[in-house]
């Protein structure tokens, strides 16, 4: 079961992830927790362009759509080297946040 937690910046979504997660453990479920972006290699010059720390080589931030790909390419990584194999292992995977942040976000720049 992969479950996701979606919401607004600052509404409570890292913390919610991380209550279910610990009450699907009391109940013995076996859970991994997971985040978007990732904390995967893309997830993580995701996290850098996103606080401003990774930029463009004109120095001004990176571009929306540059921006799309890199969410788009973590997501694969993402799924393939974390939530699969958890899935294929039987855990129950809680995410905070998937594809609907990715839709908002980009979607506010159009």
């Amino acid at each position: 079961m992969f479950v996701v937690l979606e919401g607004l910046d600052g509404s409570g979504t890292t913390s919610q992830t991380s209550r279910l997660l610990m009450a699907l453990e009391r109940l013995g479920i076996a859970v991994q927790g997971t985040r978007e972006p990732s904390d995967g290699p893309v997830g993580t010059l995701l996290r850098q362009a996103l606080s401003q720390r990774l930029r463009a080589a004109s120095g001004e931030a990176l571009c929306s759509e540059t921006l799309a790909l890199l969410f788009a390419a973590d997501r694969v990584d993402h799924i393939q080297c974390e939530v699969q194999p958890a899935l294929d292992a039987s855990k129950v995977v809680v995410s905070d946040r998937y594809v609907h942040s990715s839709l908002a976000y980009q979607g506010r720049s159009l």
